[in-house]
């Protein structure tokens, strides 16, 4: 291993440490994030530039992303290296169950070798498959007292990953989850603004509201999302109210009802 610089004069030692300890990858993402609090931008930039570097340094990945979570359960922020990824995340707060959420709640990795035969979180593996990922590995984002999030990569075939892969992106969580803290200040541990919530909460509403579509009507995803688009534009409203609207009005409601 390379000698590890030594701390300049003007910074704490203890800083230095940790930050030296960083892959060369990491250190560039700290170096454009550090002395900025967790906002939305800076939080999407870091974890958009973890996954890459997870999926990167994986050779069985085909997909990666960071998900950040707040310690009452609100995804503040969702990095992703494709589509899918997203959509395999957006799947597991729909269903209030996967692999990252269960790596963030108990602080253990969780490996999925077959998502066709794998029994633990059988609505999301049921939903992935038809993306096409048949194997997950999930870690914890682990920072004292409480886990940051979960940190993932898929694949497209069976049983992809291995011990090594493990360790490595284990490692690579527990870095990145460093490096988080260190974006995050101090006297505002595991929060995050309002609005960067209230964003992601109208995500959830917009991703329950495409599910009633679907339900409602036979719609496909994209279709449901298509017809919601189509409502918010004949009544000159947002996505984010005309989804909200279907959200709230799902019990005792049907076609008829011109939502």
């Amino acid at each position: 291993m390379n000698t590890t610089p030594q701390p300049s004069p003007s910074s704490p030692s203890s800083s230095s440490s940790s930050v030296s300890s960083f892959p060369p990858e990491l250190l560039a993402v700290f170096g454009r994030t550090n002395g900025y609090l967790l906002t939305e931008q800076t939080a999407h930039d870091a974890v958009d530039s973890l996954a890459e570097i997870a999926r990167d340094i994986i050779d069985a990945a085909t997909g990666a992303g960071v998900s950040i979570i707040d310690t009452d359960g609100t995804r503040v922020s969702v990095g992703a290296t494709n589509p899918d990824v997203l959509e395999a995340d957006n799947l597991q707060y729909e269903y209030g169950q996967g692999p990252c959420m269960s790596a963030w709640s108990t602080g253990q990795p969780v490996y999925i070798a077959d998502t066709t035969t794998d029994d633990r979180f059988t609505d999301w593996t049921s939903a992935v498959t038809e993306l096409g990922i048949r194997s997950c590995l999930s870690v914890p984002l682990l920072n004292k007292p409480a886990g940051l999030g979960a940190m993932k990569v898929y694949s497209d075939t069976i049983d992809a990953f291995t011990n090594e892969d493990r360790r490595l992106l284990i490692n690579l969580a527990r870095s990145a989850a460093t490096l988080l803290g260190h974006i995050q200040a101090t006297d505002t541990p595991q929060r995050i603004s309002d609005d960067v919530k209230a964003s992601l909460a109208e995500r959830d509403t917009i991703g329950i509201a495409r599910g009633i579509l679907m339900e409602r009507f036979d719609l496909d995803r994209q279709a449901a999302m298509s017809h919601l688009i189509d409502l918010a534009t004949d009544t000159n409203t947002t996505i984010g109210s005309m989804a909200a609207m279907i959200s709230e009005r799902q019990d005792g409601t049907h076609p008829t009802d011109g939502a």
